[in-house]
């Protein structure tokens, strides 16, 4: 039987529109006006010409697309493989075009993008995509904001399983084993965006979903576990004592990633990986937490746990919750106070491995936190609309905002929609529906108490 999902043979297709998504998670409120200069960059997967598809001739396909006015200059596109059912968690590093830090930047994933023909069944966050091409919306639209280092994960997870999926190419660097009729393509296309696809400098990732020949094994006797999010070398840390000092404002948020290796060198996959938090014996003094849960934060040694996943990477939301750091460092590569330090010494380990060849790295917290205390802001909502699609067949979507209810289920009301439930996760989150010209009531009722708002479709 013909599964109506596999469609064709895998390609980036040409893309002449830029359409709205037909899942979003996105901040409610606008931070401003985005860059049109962001440089964005993939941190973790690690990939190069050692490890994906026919990188020269996919490569050539993205300079051509360039030339041709349709994305901005550096656009890089690159094609690689991951086992049905992998988890991949997919950091990029977002800066201006003179190099800096976006701080607390919008971010939006195009989850299976338009015009990608992608075949897989995704969840990241709340999205989840179907698997069938509909340009020129994208599958799924997912936005968060970089962190205290200009970078941002998100954590994507193909639901996917045998007997869908392609079989295992001979080699990272050869091209996907499709059949002549492409029922047996299963891929996913990642597309990272701030203002659009021309003013940004991108990168394009497509993923093959195959079925492993066989189990992998691994020899942990001597593990490497190497830092990949935030990337510190000289121009932007210090280093002594064995391992590298890091600085942030107090009060920040930021994704640690870690690639992680066996002694042979090949990725370990589907592994714990534990991370000590003032890691005992290091006379660490700040207060961080798990800034994903929101766990209370606690002076001491405090243990997450991480899941390797596709290739090798774990990655930990951290938050500082301290209201007062040391004092600001006059540049980044100056050596840590000893004195009125703020810091954090963090460890990654491999659960029930005892040795490892593990970076180490120090977070000095300064400054006075503006974040470190709970919002006391009110719950409000908010509508907009967008029209896209073509004239003869426009397409309108209304995005609803939701401010200051994270951690809360809402019901939503929307004339002419049935009433739905949604997650609220962020402070400022955004959820975006299919409809009708005309006007719509809209009527959100958390914890008991209704908020109302309505909005012109036109």
């Amino acid at each position: 039987m013909m599964n109506n999902r596999k469609i064709g043979a895998a390609f980036a297709a040409v893309v002449t529109a830029i359409g709205v998504s037909s899942v979003v998670i996105a901040p409610a409120q606008a931070a401003g006006t985005p860059p049109t200069d962001a440089h964005i960059v993939l941190l973790s997967p690690v990939l190069d010409a050692t490890n994906t598809s026919e990188a020269k001739k996919n490569q050539a396909m993205a300079d051509g697309w360039v030339a041709n006015g349709w994305f901005g200059d550096g656009l890089l596109y690159q094609r690689t493989f991951a086992p049905v059912g992998s988890n991949i968690n997919l950091t990029y590093h977002v800066t201006d075009k003179d190099g800096k830090p976006l701080i607390n930047q919008d971010v939006k994933l195009r989850v299976n993008k338009g015009y990608s023909t992608s075949t897989s069944i995704l969840k990241v966050d709340y999205a989840k995509t179907k698997g069938v091409d509909k340009p020129p919306l994208d599958q799924a639209d997912v936005i968060h904001k970089t962190d205290a280092f200009g970078n941002v994960t998100f954590a994507v997870q193909d639901l996917d399983g045998a007997p869908f999926g392609e079989p295992q190419p001979d080699s990272f660097t050869s091209a996907p084993k499709i059949s002549d009729d492409g029922l047996n393509d299963l891929h996913s296309q990642m597309l990272p965006e701030v203002a659009g696809e021309k003013p940004d400098h991108s990168a394009i990732t497509e993923f093959h979903y195959y079925i492993p020949n066989a189990a992998d094994v691994y020899s942990l006797n001597h593990p490497t576990i190497k830092l990949v999010s935030p990337a510190l070398d000289a121009t932007n840390s210090a280093s002594g004592d064995g391992l590298r000092q890091a600085f942030a404002p107090a009060g920040s948020k930021f994704v640690v990633v870690y690639k992680v290796t066996d002694d042979a060198g090949m990725p370990v996959r589907n592994t714990v990986v534990k991370l000590h938090l003032n890691k005992a014996g290091s006379n660490s003094n700040a207060s961080i937490t798990d800034g994903k849960t929101g766990t209370d934060a606690k002076k001491g040694d405090v243990v997450l746990q991480s899941m390797t996943d596709a290739f090798g990477f774990a990655a930990f939301n951290l938050q500082d919750t301290d209201k007062k750091g040391e004092a600001a460092p006059t540049n980044f590569t100056i050596p840590a106070p000893s004195a009125g330090a703020v810091f954090s010494q963090v460890v990654p380990e491999i659960a029930g491995i005892g040795v490892d060849n593990a970076d180490v790295t120090q977070f000095h917290f300064y400054g006075t936190s503006t974040s470190a205390s709970p919002s006391t802001n009110p719950i409000s909502i908010s509508a907009s609309s967008t029209k896209s699609g073509t004239k003869s067949k426009p397409v309108y979507t209304l995005t609803l905002g939701i401010a200051n209810a994270t951690g809360k289920s809402a019901a939503i009301s929307i004339s002419g929609l049935k009433v739905m439930k949604a997650n609220v996760t962020i402070a400022n989150q955004g959820f975006s529906y299919t409809v009708t010209p005309g006007v719509k009531k809209i009527t959100v009722v958390i914890d008991g108490k209704k908020y109302s708002t309505s909005i012109n479709i036109k």
